[in-house]
Order: C-alpha cells, then structure tokens, then sequence
C-alpha cells in the first residue's frame, strides 16, 4: 500500500497556502493548592497559566498531504490524505450508539478504544514505529480528533499542514497535552464551520447538526464540545485524567476541583502575577504518587492529619482570592482598599509557605525545590512546589505593589543559581483564535 507511506515532512517555507487559515490558541494550567491532597478527595485549586500553545491549520498547495508539524517535539511528517481519508476518515467510525445517534456534539459517543485500534493499524502501515513515545501520542491526538470531529460532518477535507508550537515545557506538569487538544480541538471546529453556510452540517445518515458560523470566536456550547473532546483525546496521553487540565485549558480563569466531582469553574476577574520556576530536575509522578501512598498506608491517622490541613490552606486560600476579585471588581483605587489587596496576598503568600511545607512532610519536596523556596524567602516572597514535586516547578505569587527592582534581582539570582524563571499570570483567558 503505498499510498500510506508517512515521510518527512517538507519545510513550512515551502508550503503555499491556497485557502483556509487560523490559529488558535489556549493556556497551560498549574496547581496552586491541592497537590496529591487532591488523591484522597481534598479540594484543589488549579488556574490557567499565561505560556500558551497555538495551533494553526492551513489549506496548502501539496497534492494528497497531510502535514503534521510539532517542532517542539521535533515531529514533521506528511500522511497521504487519500488513504487517510481511505482508511479512517471514511471508513466505518466505531460509535456505543447507532450513526443516526450522533454528530460532531457527542464525542462520548466514540468507541474509544476501538478508534485507537484502528489508528495503530494505520500508523503501522505508514511506518511510523519511528516515531518517540510523545511524538507516537502527539500523532494519535491528531488523527483521533480529525477522524472523530470530521466523520459526521459534510465536508471534504483538503490538503492541509497541522503545525504545533508552544511555550510550556511538554511533559512538565504545565499542562502541554491538555493546551494542545483543546487548541487542535478548537482549531478543527472552526476549520468545519469554514467550509459551510448556516445549516445542517450533518453527513446523511447521521444526526442533524446546525450552527451559526463565527470564524473568530466560541460559543457556550462550542466550549463545551471543545472541551469534552479534549478530553477524550487526554485519555491518549494520561488514560485516566481528572477532567481538571482540558476544563482550564478551554474556559481559562480558575477551577476548583474535587476527584469524582466535576472541576467547577471560578469567576475570577484579576490575573495573578507569578514566578514561574523551573528546578530542571526530572519529576517522577508515579513514583512520588505511591510513595504518599504507602506513608498513607503506614501512618494513616497522621497522613490524614495533614491531608486535612492542605485542604484547609486550599480552602482559606480560595476565600482570599475570591475576596480579592470581588474588591477589583469594585474598582476601587482607594488607599483602604489598596491596603485590603496587600493583606490578601500576605495572606495567599503565608499559605503558600504553609502548603510547601505539608507537602514537604509528605516527603515530595526536593533539595532544589526547598533552595528555590529559601531564596525567594530571602526577597519576601512565598514559594511553594506545584505538580506532583520531586523535581518540576515551583511557583510564588507576585503582589501587585512588589518592589520592581527586587523582583529583577531575585529573577537575575535564581538564573544564575541555574533555575530557569518565568515571569507570567495565572488565571487568564482560556482558548481563542488569534487569527483567521
């Protein structure tokens, strides 16, 4: 089957667009509170992060191509169109519900695994075993979301170059995987309604589909298919997820989230500045997991204790903050309220030096974590670990009225340390198109 053999990818300097483009964008996400607490059922705190990933879309003028680039997964590789859409794209969709049951809304309605099946099965006989395992899932993301978004729609799909870009170390705890779905996910969606009028966009057969075509931004309800789509294509990269990455990465601002609920969305109006810093020691998740684990398992009594003080600090710290957005809601610039925002973020700065050290009990800190800690103690600002620990990030919240030129030395001081330093917000806008 030649027609099926995945090569390498052409340089996009060559690639001429002949019609459709967008590119559309959504944030990473951290964990401000709750961190492995969250395991056992404590309140977590997560909130979108101002390091995006963008992904464009764009009809090119390569006969029977598509193109799929992720430079920072050093990913190029062009597909055959013709037997993608041969093999997968117009072959059989393996649905739990009948065809007349589902379109483009219900992503749930994908028999999941079966789907996968059928992707390795192509991926194989386009010789991509090359391919790394981020690369592999990166790859499988893409051709899951195209198979399953366009099966049910009545469009044809042109020769097109996908191409990923992001700002979030990939694999880090930031997000990536969730940032990239949902953009490819929004992306695909407004690739769709390009190629329509107002109308039932439903192949015959399946259950009809109607929308009002808006290239440059999202409706409520294409958030939510947004969302639930990244979501299944979540389950490629972390089989089991929460809900909570894709939930930020779509609608942005802050969530709070507890295991078994659905993550519920904050109305949160002020971005927060933050340090975001890298210890550039390796994270092991599942080894950190299982260790709290079985010190769970060993001291149960204790380990709960301060299970149960994390999920007060995550409480308190949820109070502040939304006593902070509705006193910038107000938009009051008196003295007496300027002074009520810097009493928030002592506050929101001593839970955060409280968190790191129940997390620290629980044996997940790490040497280069505790440093980052002390030296930005010696500035006056909090540091905690964010993620699963042992490594990864850690963050401190910036209060608004902090000194500017402290701020350069202790940036300049972790740098030379040799600790990489981001200075961003938190709890942002969630995905968009950037442009169209």
């Amino acid at each position: 089957m030649a027609d099926c053999v995945g090569t390498q990818g052409v340089s996009p300097n060559n690639l001429k667009q002949t019609g459709f483009s967008i590119i559309v964008s959504a944030p990473g996400k951290i964990i401000l509170h709750g961190e492995h607490s969250v395991v056992y059922g404590r309140l977590a705190i997560a909130a979108s992060l101002g390091l995006r990933t963008r992904v464009t879309i764009a009809e090119i003028d390569a006969p029977d191509s598509l193109i799929l680039q992720f430079s920072n997964l050093n990913l190029n590789k062009t597909y055959s169109l013709k037997a993608f859409k041969e093999h997968l794209l117009n072959s059989h969709l393996p649905l739990t519900n009948p065809p007349s049951e589902f379109n483009w809304e219900l992503p749930d309605i994908v028999h999941h695994e079966s789907l996968l099946d059928k992707i390795d099965n192509f991926l194989n006989t386009n010789e991509s075993t090359d391919l790394s395992a981020c690369q592999a899932a990166a790859v499988k993301c893409i051709f899951f979301l195209l198979v399953g978004i366009l099966s049910s729609v009545d469009i044809e799909l042109d020769s097109v170059v996908i191409d990923v870009s992001t700002q979030l170390d990939v694999g880090a705890g930031t997000g990536s995987s969730a940032s990239y779905v949902v953009s490819l996910s929004a992306a695909l969606l407004q690739y769709v309604k390009s190629k329509r009028e107002c109308g039932n966009f439903a192949k015959p057969g399946f259950k009809p589909s109607s929308w009002h075509v808006d290239l440059t931004t999202f409706s409520k309800k294409e958030l939510e298919m947004i969302c639930s789509w990244a979501y299944c294509a979540e389950k490629i990269v972390h089989l089991t997820p929460s809900g909570l990455d894709n939930t930020i990465c779509t609608y942005g601002s802050m969530v709070e989230f507890r295991k078994g609920l659905s993550p519920k969305l904050l109305d949160i109006t002020c971005p927060f500045k933050v340090l975001l810093i890298n210890t550039k020691v390796p994270r092991e998740t599942k080894r950190l997991v299982s260790q709290v684990a079985k010190m769970h398992d060993k001291y149960p009594d204790l380990v709960n204790n301060i299970l149960n003080a994390m999920e007060d600090v995550a409480f308190i710290a949820l109070q502040n903050i939304v006593a902070l957005s509705e006193i910038e809601a107000i938009g009051d610039t008196t003295l007496q309220h300027r002074n009520e925002i810097d009493k928030i973020f002592e506050n929101l700065g001593q839970l955060s030096s409280m968190n790191h050290n129940l997390l620290s009990a629980l044996g997940v800190s790490h040497s280069k974590l505790d440093e980052v800690v002390h030296l930005l103690a010696e500035y006056g600002l909090h540091g905690k670990l964010t993620g699963a620990g042992g490594g990864g990030y850690a963050i401190a919240l910036v209060p608004p009225r902090f000194d500017h030129r402290a701020l350069d030395e202790v940036i300049k001081l972790l740098e030379r340390k040799g600790f990489g330093v981001a200075c961003t917000v938190l709890g942002g806008e969630g995905v968009k198109v950037e442009s169209v």
